[in-house]
C-alpha cells in the first residue's frame, strides 16, 4: 500500500541500475507523493525512466539532481561514491540524508562516509539484501525489495531521529531493517553472499575446465547446476570491484573454506565415510540454522 505521508519529500537515486532503479520504481510506487530524481551519467537510462513515466526529474549534472533532495541515495559503484560525493556536494543540503546501497560498508564509511561527515553532511549506510543476475534499469522491478532485509550502519553517529527516519524510509518499501557495525557487516555478506558468488564462480570454472566434452556437460546439466551456479553469471566487473572492496574478510573466509575442503579431501583419501557423512551433515545442519 501506498504511504500518505512520505519519510522524505524528496528522493533523489544517483545510478539507475538495476538495483538504483528498483528503489526508483519502488518509491513511485509506494511514495507517490515524494519528488523522485534521478541522476545518471548516460543518457539510456534516463530516457527509459522518462518513457516509462518514472518520474521527469531527471539529470546529468550531480549537482542539480542533489539540490532540494532530503534524501540522496547512492546506486553507482562503490568506488564512484566519494568522487561523486566531490561533485555534487554544493548541492547537499545540510539537513539532507545520503544513504548507499552497496554490499560493502566499512570502505563506504572510511572514505564517502568520512568525506561527507567532515563537511558537516548526514551519511548513514544501508545494503539492501535484495538484487539478481541482471543488470539495468530496464531489468529493474518496484518489489525487488520486497521482504528484503536492509542493514543500516551508523558509523559517524548520525541521530537517532535520521536513523528512524531512514528506517521508515526503507519500511515503507516493504523492507525490515537491521542495525549493524560496518566491520560486522562486512564480515557477515562475506560469508553468507560474496563467498556463495565465489564458489558458484568456482562450481562452473571447474565444471567447464578438464577433458569432458562441452556437450556431455550441456545435457546432463541440470536443476542442481543451475540453482548452484545461478548468481556466477552477474557481472563480473561489479564483482570484482566488492571482492576489492570487502578482501580482509573474504581472504579470511576464503582460507577457512580452503582448510575444510582440504578436511574433505583428507576424508576421501582415508575413505572414512562415517567422517564424510558427517561433514555433509554439519553443512546441513548451518544452513538450515541460518535459513531458519
Amino acid at each position: 500500500m501506498p504511504v500518505s505521508v512520505p519519510p522524505f519529500s524528496s528522493v533523489a537515486v544517483f545510478g539507475p541500475g538495476l538495483l538504483g532503479g528498483s528503489v526508483a520504481m519502488a518509491v513511485h510506487k509506494y511514495l507517490p507523493q515524494a519528488e523522485l530524481r534521478l541522476w545518471a551519467r548516460r543518457e539510456q537510462p534516463l530516457q527509459f525512466a522518462r518513457e516509462h513515466g518514472l518520474t521527469e526529474q531527471l539529470f546529468t549534472d550531480p549537482v542539480a539532481a542533489a539540490r532540494g533532495a532530503e534524501l540522496i541515495i547512492l546506486a553507482t559503484p562503490i568506488g564512484v561514491f566519494e568522487d561523486l560525493c566531490h561533485r555534487m556536494l554544493p548541492g547537499i543540503g545540510r539537513d539532507t540524508l545520503v544513504t548507499d546501497v552497496g554490499s560493502v560498508k566499512a570502505y563506504v564509511h572510511r572514505t564517502t562516509g568520512a568525506f561527507l561527515t567532515e563537511r558537516g553532511r548526514c551519511f548513514i549506510g544501508s545494503h539492501p539484501m535484495a538484487g539478481a543476475e541482471t543488470t539495468g534499469i530496464e531489468n529493474a522491478e518496484p518489489d525487488l525489495l520486497r521482504g528484503a532485509t536492509v542493514a543500516l550502519t551508523n558509523a559517524h553517529a548520525a541521530s537517532s531521529a535520521a536513523v528512524a527516519r531512514l528506517a521508515a524510509f526503507w519500511q515503507a518499501l516493504g523492507c525490515s531493517t537491521y542495525e549493524m557495525d560496518p566491520t560486522n557487516h562486512d564480515r557477515a555478506v562475506a560469508r553468507i553472499s560474496h563467498m556463495p558468488h565465489i564458489m558458484a564462480a568456482l562450481a562452473a570454472r571447474n565444471a567447464a575446465q578438464g577433458d569432458v566434452p562441452l556437450g556431455d556437460l550441456q545435457r546432463l546439466s541440470s536443476g542442481g547446476f543451475r540453482d548452484t551456479t545461478r548468481v556466477a553469471s552477474g557481472p563480473a566487473p561489479m564483482w570484482a570491484d566488492i571482492l576489492w572492496e570487502n578482501d580482509v574478510a573474504i581472504r579470511e573466509v576464503l582460507s577457512h573454506c580452503v582448510s575444510d575442503l582440504h578436511t574433505l579431501i583428507d576424508l576421501l583419501e582415508e575413505q572414512d565415510r562415517e567422517g564424510v557423512r558427517l561433514w555433509l551433515e554439519e553443512g546441513r545442519r548451518a544452513r538450515a540454522a541460518i535459513r531458519r
